[in-house]
């Protein structure tokens, strides 16, 4: 997933429901200039998460315990998530309806926008091929 996100965009990186912080820890270790923002609702991922951000001292990672849905995406860039069709469908109301000036990049893992079509399918070399959706959303 890593490799279908560039790093070139000024703006921030979200990952929408950040889990125990693999990926957002990963990128914000690699990218210390870059800034990474996690979105996490279950309390012990997101514990263990913050224990790993302040133990390796990730300056530009912030991690927030609350639904992405309340998120601001006025300063992102790239938008990466791993969620389930209805959150995939929560994310495409919200970015219809706060998204209007910014481009975004959306990285998806497994499922895909329900109304739009991606810029790219990557499929993963792994037992189930699974499916990286890449998009690359402008405002209509």
């Amino acid at each position: 997933m890593l490799n279908a996100i560039s790093m070139d965009e000024k703006g921030a990186l979200i990952d929408l429901g950040s889990g125990w912080g693999t990926l957002v820890i990963a990128v914000a270790k690699k990218h210390p200039n870059k800034q990474v923002i996690g979105y996490e609702l279950s309390w012990f991922p997101w514990l263990i998460s913050m224990l790993f951000k302040y133990s390796l001292g990730l300056d530009n990672l912030t991690l927030y315990r609350k639904d992405f849905k309340n998120a601001d995406f006025s300063t992102v860039s790239t938008l990466v998530c791993y969620l389930f069709p209805g959150g995939m469908v929560a994310l495409e109301e919200k970015l219809k309806h706060d998204v209007v000036n910014n481009k975004i990049t959306i990285v998806s893992n497994t499922f895909a926008l329900p109304s739009y079509k991606p810029t790219n399918v990557i499929k993963l070399k792994d037992f189930y091929q699974t499916p990286i959706y890449v998009y690359h959303w402008q405002p209509k």
